[in-house]
């Protein structure tokens, strides 16, 4: 390569120049299929490890631990290895589904809550 000076005047033309190359060069890189460099989003959802999780929720670590491994609602988790990995995201959510209802629920609701989580139908009767 060969170093010439450039002057004051002859800067425009340059930077013109090298930007035109520029163009060229994220042209063919995209052609090949790497991605341009310039277009490159943060991804959207953020990773955080389990004491992380435990100030979202507002849970100590054992209770989120206990609620990773519930039957019922258990608590969105990954895991790798050892680490236990979470998306805020979802765990976000996971908080919204709990809502409890805007209106309560009408007695025949409230009824087959109850009755569905029975195994047999008690010798008494139903008693409500």
């Amino acid at each position: 390569m060969e170093s010439t000076a450039i002057t004051f005047d002859q800067l425009p033309n340059v930077v013109g120049g090298l930007s035109e190359k520029l163009d060229r060069v994220l042209e063919l890189l995209e052609k090949v299929g790497i991605a341009n460099p310039f277009n490159q989003h943060k991804p959207k959802r953020r990773i955080v490890y389990a004491k992380e999780a435990c100030t979202i929720i507002g849970k100590s670590l054992s209770s989120l631990y206990r609620g990773i491994k519930a039957p019922n609602d258990p608590i969105p988790s990954y895991k790798r290895g050892k680490l236990l990995y979470f998306y805020e995201d979802e765990l976000y959510a996971w908080i919204e589904g709990g809502r409890k209802y805007a209106t309560v629920p009408s007695l025949a609701d409230h009824t087959n809550a109850i009755t569905a989580g029975m195994k047999r139908r008690p010798r008494g009767g139903y008693n409500f």
